[in-house]
């Protein structure tokens, strides 16, 4: 803070105690002639200029007659303040709306674009969203702390977050599929350990608070997850066996086999012979891609095509998905270039299988992984689609030429189930939202459920769990928590591979036997 200048100074009186720290009161006739005191802090070489006022808000008499007055006030703030800077305490105020913008600044500018050298956007904006609760929080009179968000962050009460649970489970007033009050206690904690970061690293990091002036943060109990919660949700054998022959017969060439309010529209009627009028075997479809006209001779439109090239990518990328047990977000910035042959494998096999590399940029984990999968003809057709370059991406909007959005890989997604039988519209289209669906097994499906049925389909098929963990770039521990199932029953041939008959004799029953030695140095059984 800029020293005051000596226009601005009338009646300055040192503070006694405060020389080596040039301490003195004084008043600024451009401030209405209000009594100030002034200070340096010697140790950080910091100056500050603070009002003098009392506790109730009067101001010491604005003339030469309010001087004791004023220095009285400046002795008591003055020791105040110093014992504060000897404390190691900042002297200037943070209030909770400034620590809050100083902490949604500090990790907007982590954001990175490789993982584990900052944050994704996505996690930025989950934590300022739920900085945001936070905000409203402090602001709720009812359930809340009932705070002003310009209230200083070294005044508020220490266990002031007790009611944080509260204040979010009768605000959000809302409860999951199975009928459980949101938000769920692990998503509380979550919050909750935001919060903590929030005023470790700005309030404590910078001396507004002491550690003894850090809240309370109550930790919300989870519980024991039952094991079907954990396991992820994947499709069946005749789920995915479904899903692929509709995809394949009629969802990716603009077909359906349901009107447009829903209804299935059933099979086509003989028209011939005795059964005339019955129903075929043939299913009766309809054509809903934008702007395709049926008849003979007719065209479709720009729009409906890149429509149809969009499907077909769609379904090649569950196709993909299913035989390499990539994760989607990698899926998606997959490039061309990435591609490689497998000159390991014989010509036969080198038609069917290829070499992704997966650069740390795309992956999860931040390492570099490579994957070995049989999809070389789904990347052939994806090809002769896309028209794409070594250094284009895979799958990219072919009105744009930019990375497919979000809402083209979710709905087409929706529609592939809808239309396969196994889920059904629950909302409406709009143009601004993503329509939702209902699954008729009661399963959440997304695109992560095709990784989750490569791995169940891999070790259900007995390929060791160390290849699959490697393929898919995931830890052992994890593959075992929630896809592995162990049965030890069913587990016997693979036990006995490889024991040869003498180790099988060594673990025979005669070891149970008591044995000593007589004096002939034999041994005998007892």
């Amino acid at each position: 803070m800029p020293s005051v200048t000596q226009g601005r100074i009338v009646d300055k009186t040192a503070l006694t105690g405060g020389e080596e720290n040039n301490a003195y009161i004084y008043r600024d006739p451009s401030k209405k002639n209000k009594w100030y005191i002034y200070f340096i802090n010697k140790e950080t070489s910091q100056r500050h200029r603070l009002l003098l006022k009392h506790s109730d808000g009067r101001y010491p008499d604005q003339t030469s007659e309010g001087k004791d007055e004023a220095y009285k006030l400046g002795i008591e703030k003055y020791i105040f303040l110093r014992t504060r800077t000897d404390r190691g305490e900042v002297i200037h105020k943070l209030s909770i709306y400034e620590m809050c913008n100083e902490f949604i600044d500090k990790q907007r500018s982590k954001i990175r674009t490789t993982p584990h050298e900052g944050i994704t956007s996505t996690r930025f904006r989950l934590i300022r969203n739920q900085v945001r609760h936070f905000q409203e929080f402090c602001l709720n009179k009812e359930y809340g702390a009932g705070y002003k968000l310009t209230k200083s962050v070294h005044t508020l009460n220490r266990s002031f977050l007790d009611q944080y649970q509260t204040y979010r489970e009768n605000t959000t007033n809302q409860r999951d599929k199975r009928g459980r009050q949101l938000p769920r206690p692990h998503t509380l904690n979550g919050e909750l350990s935001t919060i903590k970061r929030l005023f470790r690293e700005i309030a404590l990091a910078k001396r507004f608070i002491t550690r003894d002036q850090m809240p309370d943060f109550p930790y919300i109990k989870t519980g024991r997850l039952a094991v079907q919660d954990t396991r992820r949700q994947s499709f069946s054998p005749d789920e995915w066996v479904t899903l692929e022959r509709c995809a394949r017969h009629y969802y990716i060439k603009g077909l359906s086999r349901y009107n447009k309010d829903g209804s299935d529209r059933g099979y086509l009627p003989i028209t011939k012979g005795k059964n005339k009028g019955k129903p075929s075997k043939n299913l009766d479809l309809r054509n809903n891609l934008f702007g395709v006209n049926k008849g003979k001779g007719s065209k479709k439109s720009l729009r409906a095509q890149h429509q149809l090239d969009h499907r077909q990518m769609i379904y090649f990328a569950a196709r993909i998905t299913m035989e390499s047990g990539i994760r989607i977000g990698s899926l998606r910035k997959m490039r061309w270039r990435d591609i490689k042959r497998n000159t390991t494998a014989s010509a036969e096999d080198q038609k069917k299988w290829v070499i992704i590399d997966v650069p740390a940029e795309n992956t999860k984990t931040g390492r570099w992984y490579q994957i070995g999968a049989p999809i070389a003809r789904y990347l052939e057709r994806l090809k002769y689609i896309t028209k794409g370059k070594a250094n284009d991406l895979i799958f990219r909007n072919q009105t744009t030429g930019k990375p497919m959005s979000n809402r083209i890989w979710i709905e087409c997604l929706y529609e592939m189930l809808v239309e396969a039988g196994l889920a059904e519209w629950s909302s409406p289209q709009t143009t601004q939202s993503t329509r939702q669906i209902k699954t008729h097994s009661g399963k959440t499906f997304s695109w992560y459920s095709f990784r989750h049925t490569f791995i169940t389909f891999a070790l259900n098929r007995n390929v060791p769990i160390t290849t699959v963990c490697s393929n898919c770039d995931t830890s052992i521990k994890y593959v075992q928590d929630h896809y592995f199932h162990y049965d030890a029953a069913g587990a016997i041939d693979a036990l006995s591979e490889g024991r040869k008959r003498p180790y099988k004799s060594a673990m025979s029953d005669h070891w149970m036997l008591d044995i000593y030695v007589n004096d002939e140095k034999e041994v005998v059984e007892i």
